[in-house]
């Protein structure tokens, strides 16, 4: 009943540098180029006659380079220094303050560049659907997009989902999630994060809700295959629903990220977002939920599956508990 497509937006006009980093891969083959960055078991390079290209983790048995790198560890260490010839798996840092360290590839998670630019730190993606049923002409119409930052000590993101859903015998529905968050990052995977969230759903008459507040959080596994997070903080939560007066309330939030990405040769992401608002002045529950999962079948095209889940334990009266949606 549904149909899924996605495209994946990657090109920002940057600055050439100079090829000098060299990468080794599985296959015997060897590249001279630029590395920009790796992030989440993808490393993008620039290469003279292939332009931008991005290279699967997995696929790199060692890397040398003349330039100062930022390289971030799964257990969150960071080395500053430039890449020596290695034995296959292996990296050899000359740290910058001066004698080496031996690293396994398969330990680092991040590598940046020092004094790269904002740009070469940004991701984004965009996917759309479209889904129709005859017997009652219903239509599905759904897009989503996000875009991130990282950098050594800060990481910002941002999201948009919108469904909007038609059929001959009910009023148009829409739903709409603006997000905004960002975090500093400390030793040992900890990190302060500040959010802020824009809601609509008119399944569950919900006119506006605006959410803002901040806690404290820890990457308890990040590593080149998968990432789980949790944190917990305090919110303000602005709600308006139909037919009801505004209200504002102090919330507790619990909230955690579960993600599985390969560092291989096919690009396969699973991510899951899930929080939790607690109200301090009344009995009140509420839990958002989404889910997507993403599959590269051609270089920045993917397909695409994403849902999501909205609960209320207290709706104004006569109002729905729940929306769910794919």
């Amino acid at each position: 009943m549904w149909g899924l497509c996605g495209l994946l937006l990657l090109s920002r006009p940057l600055a050439a540098g100079d090829k000098v980093d060299v990468i080794h891969l599985r296959n015997g083959d060897r590249l001279t180029c630029e590395i920009k960055k790796l992030d989440r078991s993808m490393l993008t390079i620039s290469t003279d006659p292939l332009g931008g290209a991005t290279v699967h983790w997995g696929e790199i048995v060692r890397l040398e380079s003349p330039r100062n790198f930022d390289i971030t560890l799964g257990t969150g260490e960071h080395y500053y220094g430039s890449m020596l010839p290695a034995a296959p798996g292996e990296m050899i840092v000359a740290l910058e303050g001066g004698g080496m360290a031996t690293l396994m590839l398969a330990d680092v998670i991040g590598l940046v560049p020092i004094g790269s630019s904002f740009w070469s730190r940004i991701d984004g993606n965009v996917d759309s659907g479209f889904s129709y049923a005859q017997a009652n002409n219903e239509t599905h119409l759904t897009l989503n997009a996000a875009a991130a930052y990282r950098g050594p000590k800060y990481e910002f993101n941002t999201s948009l989902a919108t469904q909007i859903t038609t059929r001959e015998d009910a009023e148009r529905l829409k739903r709409n999630d603006v997000s905004l968050s960002g975090r500093r990052i400390f030793s040992d995977h900890w990190y302060t994060i500040a959010w802020n969230q824009y809601q609509q759903n008119q399944e569950l008459s919900l006119d506006l809700r605006v959410i803002g507040g901040g806690g404290v959080g820890r990457d308890l596994v990040h590593t080149s295959r998968r990432l789980w997070s949790t944190y917990g903080g305090l919110v303000y939560s602005h709600e308006q629903f139909s037919g009801e007066p505004a209200a504002q309330s102090l919330e507790a939030a619990v909230g955690g990220q579960l993600d599985f990405f390969t560092p291989s040769k096919y690009d396969f992401k699973i991510t899951n977002n899930v929080v939790s608002y607690f109200n301090l002045s009344r009995k009140r529950v509420r839990l958002e939920m989404q889910n997507s999962w993403r599959q590269e079948f051609l270089k920045d095209f993917y397909w695409s599956l994403n849902s999501f889940d909205s609960f209320d334990g207290d709706p104004p009266d006569e109002q729905k508990h729940n929306d769910f949606g794919v």
